[in-house]
């Protein structure tokens, strides 16, 4: 296994806000070892069998980037709960994701309003934010409609986005529950759980089936509800946000793609799969290892603490050739980790798609051409496991 000494790169390069130092260093990496340990004592997987191994293997590999052990048990997000509870909790939102074509005509809907807004203010001021009214407002408003939270709120949940991932990225919040890094939030979400389980005849949302579940038989905590209730709404705004900021990003940058893809929509979803790949959301996933086991032939023992980079996974020359290079409709392509994989592979996962999907098309009903706006200078997210603008500041032309 690489010590990660020399010349090869460190923690530094790897969690680089500059993108394309941190794709050299993962591309140098997966040319040594497939996994390699952090001077800190961290092991960080770098190729794509190493990682799918590890994300698959739920038996094994379970946590975040926060020490579950620190947190009490209704203070867990989804993705650290271990077997068999994961699978319980994980249930209560697989039955309001799983029929997700009843909603697309509401997302669609939601899509021509935000486009057909951002078009108006672009001729109204010159220029438009593509992240403000578009690619932040739908997954927000979508969140809303499934957790039967009022449209009126859908700015607060952006806002409320941003800054939990602006607090969760501090130092001293690596262990601190959700609940406790945004009062406001929670106190919100409080409110609402509290009416469902007051209301024989509340909506059939999603906070409701939450207020009705069952977990390893016994009712979920209004804590435990509302833990979720925030690490659904960071996850499926956030990396949806992430996701369409990151096609819009390509688009913008690259005239002849848009041209495209406006000529012919079959390709979008061949896009909208290979930006999952190439701009992954979620570059970095945390994981403890519980079990002595293998990781595309490297040992791992128990008690180890694993860093899975899905942007290093993603861009794996061993399964995509010339795997730095936009290419939609490669062979492959939705053999990506951008979801995750396996029994755990992420819930809202068909949603993303489908909102990603009506943002694009919807955008090119309406819009002929796309430039970045005089003076814009992109800002990525300061997250280091998210990836996406911050802000698009483009000049739109109406067609």
């Amino acid at each position: 296994m690489s010590a990660n000494s020399g010349a090869a790169p460190g923690p530094a390069e790897i969690f680089s806000r500059d993108a394309a130092e941190r794709y050299r260093a993962f591309s140098h990496l997966r040319g040594q070892c497939p996994v390699h340990r952090l001077p800190g004592g961290e092991m960080v997987a770098v190729s794509h069998q190493a990682t799918a191994d590890g994300v698959r293997h739920v038996e094994n590999f379970t946590g975040t980037f926060s020490d579950s052990g620190a947190l009490a048990q209704e203070d867990i997000i989804l993705a650290g709960i271990p077997e068999p509870r994961h699978s319980e909790v994980r249930r209560i939102f697989l039955s309001a994701l799983t029929d997700i074509a009843r909603h697309e005509d509401f997302i669609r809907t939601l899509a021509e309003r935000f486009v057909d807004e951002t078009v108006a203010a672009a001729a109204r001021d010159g220029e438009a934010e593509l992240m403000e009214g578009l690619a932040r407002r739908l997954p927000s408003a979508v969140i809303a409609y499934l957790l039967g939270l009022p449209m009126t709120d859908v700015e607060r949940f952006a806002r409320w986005t941003d800054e939990l991932l602006d607090r969760q990225g501090s130092a001293t919040s690596a262990n601190t529950a959700l609940v406790d890094l945004h009062d406001e939030f929670a106190d919100y979400l409080r409110g609402h759980i509290l009416a469902r389980q007051n209301d024989d005849h509340a909506p059939d949302d999603i906070i409701t089936r939450f207020t009705r579940a069952e977990v390893e038989g016994a009712p979920l905590s209004v804590r435990a509800i509302q833990t979720q209730m925030m690490f659904f709404i960071i996850a499926g705004n956030g990396t949806t946000r992430d996701l369409i900021g990151n096609l819009l990003l390509r688009l913008t940058r690259d005239p002849a793609l848009f041209g495209q893809v406006r000529q012919d929509r079959t390709l979008i979803p061949a896009l909208v799969e290979e930006v999952l790949r190439l701009d992954s959301p979620v570059q970095l996933l945390a994981r403890n290892c519980r079990a002595d086991t293998v990781l595309d032939g490297m040992p791992v023992k128990a008690g180890e603490r694993v860093l899975f980079s899905i942007a290093s996974a993603n861009r794996d020359e061993a399964v995509w050739p010339e795997a730095d290079q936009l290419k939609p409709g490669r062979e492959k392509g939705r053999a990506h980790l951008a979801f995750g994989a396996g029994p755990h592979i992420c819930p809202a996962a068909a949603l993303a798609r489908m909102e990603a999907f009506h943002a694009l098309n919807t955008l090119l009903n309406h819009v002929a051409d796309m430039a970045f706006a005089p003076g814009y200078t992109l800002d990525l997210n300061p997250v280091v496991w998210a990836n996406g603008p911050q802000t698009l500041r483009v000049t739109l032309t109406a067609g």
